[in-house]
């Protein structure tokens, strides 16, 4: 079916389909949870051009990540987010779920797969 650049835009098709990725973190830590919280939303997410919503408590985060569209390149702003959790002597762990349509995909939740990799 055809749709007009006006109304793909409108309803998030095409070109403006607006991609993201679900994201759990795992600290190793209770202490400094809310200066990790704003420095994950500032220097991991905003930095990139990002936006993000979830939350967590002290030593578990969960959150849907807007990565932007395919011109946007998702997988280099993702690497970017993932390289700084990485970097962080904080994280014990963390893992993403498959990339999905924001406004239509399938959101398949990954928290319980981070938890059991977790324990293992």
């Amino acid at each position: 079916m055809y749709m007009k650049k006006r109304l793909r835009k409108k309803k998030h098709h095409g070109e403006f389909t607006e991609w993201g990725r679900q994201l759990v973190i795992i600290r190793n830590q209770k202490e400094g949870f809310d200066e990790f919280l704003d420095a994950f939303i500032e220097e991991a997410i905003e930095a990139n051009g990002c936006y993000c919503g979830g939350g967590g408590n002290g030593e578990k985060l969960g959150f849907v990540i807007e990565l932007g569209r395919r011109s946007d390149d998702p997988d280099v702003r993702l690497n970017r987010i993932t390289a700084w959790l990485d970097a962080r002597a904080d994280v014990q762990n963390w893992g993403v779920s498959e990339e999905f349509d924001l406004w239509h995909g399938d959101f398949e939740d990954i928290d319980d797969e981070i938890e059991q990799q977790d324990s293992a």
